[in-house]
């Protein structure tokens, strides 16, 4: 990414935290994407990053007002939340005590002005790494809260953005895209985007040109984002 300075964002004694990725595009006054990375792969060999990368590099030569952060998520430690995860979550919630690191996603989730969401298709959905991911931001108090008339999002991002890329043709199987579109709605109002790339590993069609007509089409959407 030319002309973003990288910032590795390491903290000793957090392990969850040591593979967030920090990008600043200068400006004083910097708008905050929140990028969720569920991709196994690296850059090189993940067709669902070369999307991203597209995207984002689209967005931020027109916006210099931005910082990106990154999270890796098959770099964490993240780990479904068990009994004792719960039971310990539920009771900082009850003393409206949110400062240790177990809500540190939530936190970054609910102080994004724009989140982008990339995964690959699997198995009708996304990797099993996301819901994991999902089950940590959402937290009482800080992403959402409950009302007399049931529960209110409180994250104030603008935009949520999912990128997709699959093997075959998705067509109404679409249940990745559904879940994080009803995510999206349940902690907070801001408008939801979703981008696709399919049909990469059917044997008569050609890979590159899908690909490289996919990222111009979806630089093309950061205008609206």
């Amino acid at each position: 990414m030319e002309g973003v300075q990288l910032v590795i964002a390491i903290c000793e004694k957090n392990k969850l935290h040591k593979n967030i990725i920090v990008y600043n595009n200068g400006g004083f006054k910097m708008k905050t994407i929140l990028f969720v990375n569920a991709c196994m792969r690296e850059r090189g060999e993940s067709r669902t990053l070369e999307l991203f990368d597209s995207f984002i590099e689209s967005y931020m030569q027109k916006h210099s007002d931005v910082k990106l952060i990154e999270e890796k998520l098959y770099k964490m430690n993240l780990k479904p939340l068990s009994k004792f995860d719960i039971e310990r979550r539920d009771s900082f919630i009850s003393k409206s005590d949110y400062s240790d690191k177990m809500f540190n996603l939530a936190h970054n989730f609910y102080q994004a002005d724009k989140i982008i969401i990339a995964a690959p298709y699997w198995d009708l959905s996304f990797p099993s790494i996301l819901k994991v991911y999902v089950e940590n931001i959402c937290v009482n108090g800080i992403t959402f809260c409950y009302t007399e008339n049931g529960p209110k999002g409180l994250c104030k991002f603008t935009d949520l953005m999912y990128i997709t890329t699959s093997g075959g043709f998705i067509a109404e199987n679409d249940f990745g895209k559904d879940y994080i579109n009803g995510i999206a709605k349940f902690l907070g109002n801001g408008n939801f985007m979703d981008f696709s790339a399919q049909g990469l590993d059917i044997f008569d069609i050609d890979e590159k040109n899908v690909m490289h007509k996919a990222c111009s089409d979806i630089a093309r959407l950061a205008d609206g984002f």
